[in-house]
């Protein structure tokens, strides 16, 4: 009887022993894939964290660009002496601006249209032929959103028109929405832009080139 006690007893401890492995190799499973997922959890938040620590500075900044575009009137403009002109066309120009860190931005840009040769018939019959330019010359309050690798800007833009033609100068007021999208090419800033210059009824739409310090 005392022998088969002592063969129950170690069997028992045995089977207890072994428990208690399979026991040990499971809790360590399992604090190994808790340690994994901690770590996994943790690089992506500080993976996070660096990416809304980065875009700020991805848009903050000064930033020079310059621009080509073309300008469509609308409507004829009678400038001096009853005059019918289309003071658009091929637009060249400038931009400069800085984006605050939170996206806001105020800008100021200068342009010259080449103007469009115009030819209309004058209420006394006869024919007129003009060729008129235009200065630009505005200022802008807008907002840099930034998606993935390239920038929205919207804004809005008033600013004075020059009028030129035949020598004399005719000023107008403009106002009106801008939007943009431009995107980093090895540090250099490519885009495109387009603004509805309301009061004059034009638009002006075209590429920009410049670069973010």
């Amino acid at each position: 009887m005392l022998a088969l006690a002592c063969v129950d007893a170690k069997l028992a401890v045995r089977v207890h022993w072994s428990d208690m492995k399979k026991w040990g190799v499971s809790a360590r499973k399992v604090a190994c894939q808790g340690f994994a997922l901690g770590c996994l959890i943790f690089i992506q938040l500080v993976g996070a964290r660096s990416a809304r620590a980065e875009s700020p500075r991805k848009v903050q900044g000064y930033e020079l660009l310059g621009t080509l575009g073309y300008g469509y009137g609308f409507w004829k403009y009678s400038g001096n002496n009853d005059r019918e002109v289309d003071p658009f066309g091929v637009t060249v120009g400038g931009d400069f601006g800085y984006t605050f860190p939170f996206g806001l931005r105020l800008g100021t840009d200068v342009g010259y249209a080449f103007g469009v040769k115009h030819q209309y018939t004058h209420w006394t019959g006869e024919v007129i032929t003009t060729h008129a330019s235009s200065i630009t010359w505005g200022a802008s309050i807008g907002y840099d959103l930034l998606l993935s690798k390239v920038t929205l800007r919207g804004a809005a833009d008033v600013g004075l028109i020059l009028l030129l033609d035949e020598g004399t100068v005719s000023p107008w007021m403009y106002f009106g929405p801008k939007v943009g999208l431009t995107w980093d090419f090895h540090g250099v800033e490519l885009g495109v832009q387009g603004k509805w210059m309301m009061l004059v009824g034009a638009v002006q739409a075209g590429v920009m080139a410049g670069k973010r310090f």
